[in-house]
């Protein structure tokens, strides 16, 4: 029988933004792996399609990417209230510095170290799991009221 190192971790689900196949299917897999719900996106249009139904505890954002990149998604998510309080931190192949200027919680650059990752995902996911809540269609954590 396999053990859960975190029961907490069960509540909270983390929408990961990236049009790299590979990078998504990785952090998927990994975050899976220690607990957390995870849905996906290749790009910042399907992300706000995504957002329409579930409200993850962290999003994990790309900047470079086709269709919507990560700084049109990001100004879509500051336009919208309930968006815009969904912790979200900036992966990205490029300098770290100028991306904070995009008002995200924090910024990584690629390629990331998992416990880095694992970081910054306890650190937000842990602060606030009422976020993992559906309005309609697939769950992706358990049903909780926002307060």
């Amino acid at each position: 029988m396999q053990h859960r190192r975190r029961n907490q971790s069960d509540h909270v689900a983390v929408l990961v933004v990236d049009d790299d196949p590979d990078a998504r299917d990785l952090m998927e897999m990994f975050l899976t792996k220690e607990g957390y719900s995870v849905r996906t996106a290749a790009n910042g249009r399907e992300a706000l399609e995504l957002l329409q139904t579930i409200r993850p505890s962290l999003i994990l954002l790309d900047v470079q990417m086709p269709v919507m990149d990560g700084m049109e998604f990001r100004e879509h998510q500051r336009r919208d209230r309930e968006l815009l309080s969904i912790p979200t931190v900036v992966l990205t192949g490029a300098a770290v510095e100028p991306m904070l200027d995009l008002a995200v919680d924090e910024a990584l650059r690629k390629p990331v170290r998992g416990v880095d990752l694992m970081k910054i995902v306890r650190r937000h996911c842990d602060r606030d799991d009422q976020h993992a809540t559906v309005r309609s269609g697939p769950v992706l954590g358990p049903a909780t009221p926002r307060s």
